[in-house]
């Protein structure tokens, strides 16, 4: 998964990176207009926010920006604002989760868990003719099994994840493999290519210099 980490406070923000870097993709990003860059450019699948950054509650104003991007993506707000008020103004305003400061790495990365299995616990697809279940993993067209490969089954069913998003190489990669940084983005061509060999009906769609879709 890859998230993003809105927070204003350098330690805390080294100190959770750190231990979140061990299990996720991450992002970190210390005022609103980083995050909106951020949040423009990539489909995250959860977002940490701080609502006090540098002395102003403004934190829960990329809600929104958030939501409009993909609405799927989840949200938990990590804030000392601990109040019921507080906690009702930010689930009210599309907030999944709300963490109390201070708190345990251990609870966060549970609450994670917990965001990105409803963000990828989609229901059984029927894409053009073709039937893919999500949980086994397993795509039948004409109640024909279609075979793939380990990495061209991944690849897909991350697409069938963002359906309806445009999504890049470059979050492909990141997703797909553990040290994207030494495989090259022709590998992400060359097997939607041998997917596309093997699967009956055209279902991925390529967005010229942005990524694939499947919509």
């Amino acid at each position: 998964m890859r998230l993003l980490m809105l927070e204003d406070d350098p330690i805390l923000a080294r100190l959770v990176g750190s231990y979140l870097r061990a299990h996720f993709r991450l992002d970190i990003v210390n005022n609103i207009d980083e995050a909106r860059e951020c949040i423009a450019q990539y489909n995250y699948d959860v977002v940490l926010l701080d609502r006090n950054l540098h002395g102003d509650d403004i934190g829960l104003e990329v809600i929104g920006d958030i939501k409009s991007k993909n609405p799927a993506t989840g949200i938990i707000v990590i804030s000392a604002y601990d109040s019921i008020t507080d906690k009702i103004e930010g689930l009210n305003l599309g907030a999944d989760d709300y963490l109390d400061k201070p708190f345990d790495n251990d609870e966060l990365l549970a609450r994670i868990y917990v965001q990105g299995r409803r963000n990828q616990a989609l229901p059984q697809l029927n894409v053009m003719g073709l039937v893919c279940d999500t949980n086994a993993k397993t795509i039948e067209y004409e109640n024909e099994a279609i075979a793939l490969s380990k990495k061209e089954s991944n690849l897909l069913f991350y697409l069938l994840q963002k359906k309806g998003q445009i999504v890049s190489k470059d979050e492909l990669l990141d997703a797909l493999y553990i040290n994207p940084q030494n495989i090259s983005s022709n590998t992400i061509d060359v097997t939607i290519g041998h997917i596309r060999k093997k699967l009956p009906v055209s279902i991925i769609k390529t967005i010229k210099t942005r990524g694939y879709t499947i919509e």
